[in-house]
């Protein structure tokens, strides 16, 4: 045996395995051929891949027999890594139980068998989850697109067998230091746990749902109040969104003034016309009380000028009731100039469905911004705002607490009058009297 290969053999002797040993080796250059390291006391091999450099660990079950804890997330780099959700010590305490229940007779190549045939979170999502949930749930492309959003770069090319509670938490605890708020993790949890719930039961391709015991996070029920916009606000409002169509329509007459200049294609005019989707939509949010889902799953067929009402299917809703809400003559007005600036279609999205509203989210908030809205200790401000506003309006100009249910799809009674008769309305128009000179 050469020197140099003896002297590399020397480095790879029996010893413990520690998080400074594994840093250690993952310092030291790939070997010419593979090389190990054996922990007798901890059943481990730390193994040391020739030309990548890989470092795997893997439990010693007997003469030639061994198994990789955790899979492949058992890479020792990632295991010394402060920030990640598997331990060394997590991975000694799984190979003595991997011992333990090798020495019970665990028939690990059938568990080998039964795990390959576990899919990935992307794949279960793009072959069986996501079909399914498009046909069977309201909203359910949206509920798949928001965890492909919050969990394929953690988990996607996982096996869902692989997603742990630990795991899970790790994760939360990333997002919540990232300034993710402890309401918005709650609800990707919430998007999650029914697909694999799924998973385990009818399709049985894992055994137990890793967040059917998880604990919701913690969250100041007092920030996630949504206020209606009072009617200066709303003022303001309808006065920011006609000034964001017409500095569109200014800047796209810009543009082809200088596509002109350079004999290329002009855009088409912009002037006189809502600029995009965002106008007609907040509008008519706000003369319906619609629904955010509602109102991007509505269709022009379900939009009836001769009788002044849209009709809310029942697939779409979030009773599961289909109900009709009549049109007021502005509501009537923004979705006629809608419908022929689109051409007068006959079928298809009102409000572009499901994905448009995704991309509406950051200049809805830019519209808030300009108007001057902020949030205040009555309340945040969002969309569900137009929704709330309607319901306030409708309340204070007197009308009955079974017709408000119907208009705004509510199951009962309690429900509306809760969400429209708040003590913090009743203080804030109070308070507003006083500005009036109402109060002598």
């Amino acid at each position: 045996m050469a020197r140099g290969s003896k002297a590399q053999s020397a480095k790879y002797q029996a010893q413990k395995i520690t998080v400074e040993l594994i840093r250690k080796v993952a310092a030291w250059p790939a070997p010419d051929k593979p090389k190990e390291i054996l922990d007798s006391a901890a059943g481990l091999v730390l193994r040391h891949q020739n030309k990548t450099g890989y470092l795997g660990l893997w439990v010693v079950l007997g003469r030639g027999k061994r198994e990789r804890p955790f899979g492949k997330q058992c890479d020792a780099r990632r295991v010394i890594d402060p920030s990640a959700a598997i331990t060394l010590g997590a991975v000694k305490a799984e190979a003595k139980r991997l011992r333990g229940d090798d020495a019970s007779g665990r028939d690990f190549k059938g568990e080998r068998a039964q795990d390959r045939a576990v899919p990935t979170l992307d794949a279960y999502l793009r072959d069986s989850y996501g079909p399914w949930a498009e046909q069977n749930r309201r909203s359910g492309a949206d509920t798949v697109a928001r965890i492909k959003a919050c969990f394929a770069d953690e988990f996607g090319a996982d096996k869902l067998s692989a997603i742990t509670p630990v795991r899970v938490e790790k994760w939360a605890s990333r997002r919540q230091r990232d300034g993710v708020t402890a309401e918005t993790i709650n609800r990707d949890i919430e998007a999650l746990r029914p697909a694999l719930q799924r998973a385990v039961r009818p399709l049985k391709l894992i055994t137990e749902n890793p967040l059917a015991d998880y604990e919701r996070l913690e969250v100041d029920k007092s920030k996630r109040v949504r206020r209606a916009f009072t009617a200066t606000e709303e003022a303001k409002l309808r006065a920011a969104l006609a000034a964001r169509d017409e500095k569109k329509a200014v800047e796209r007459a810009s543009a082809n003034e200088w596509r002109r200049a350079r004999h290329e294609d002009e855009l088409p005019s912009l002037a006189g016309l809502y600029a995009d989707v965002l106008t007609p939509a907040v509008l008519v949010s706000i003369e319906t009380g619609l629904r955010r889902g509602e109102l991007f799953a509505l269709e022009w067929p379900s939009v009836d000028f001769a009788a002044k009402l849209v009709r809310v299917e029942g697939k779409t809703a979030k009773t599961f009731q289909t109900r009709e809400i009549p049109l007021n003559a502005d509501a009537i007005a923004v979705l006629r100039r809608w419908w022929m600036q689109n051409g007068q279609p006959r079928a298809g999205f009102v409000f572009g469905g499901a994905e448009r509203l995704a991309n509406l989210r950051k200049s809805f908030g830019a519209v808030l911004k300009a108007a001057g809205i902020k949030n205040t200790k009555a309340g945040r401000v969002s969309w569900h705002s137009l929704r709330h506003s309607f319901g306030s309006r409708l309340a204070a100009a007197g009308v009955d607490a079974a017709t408000l249910r119907d208009l705004l799809g509510h199951r009962d009674l309690e429900v509306t009058n809760r969400y429209i008769h708040s003590d913090a309305e009743r203080k804030r128009a109070a308070v507003e009297l006083l500005q009036s000179g109402s109060v002598q």
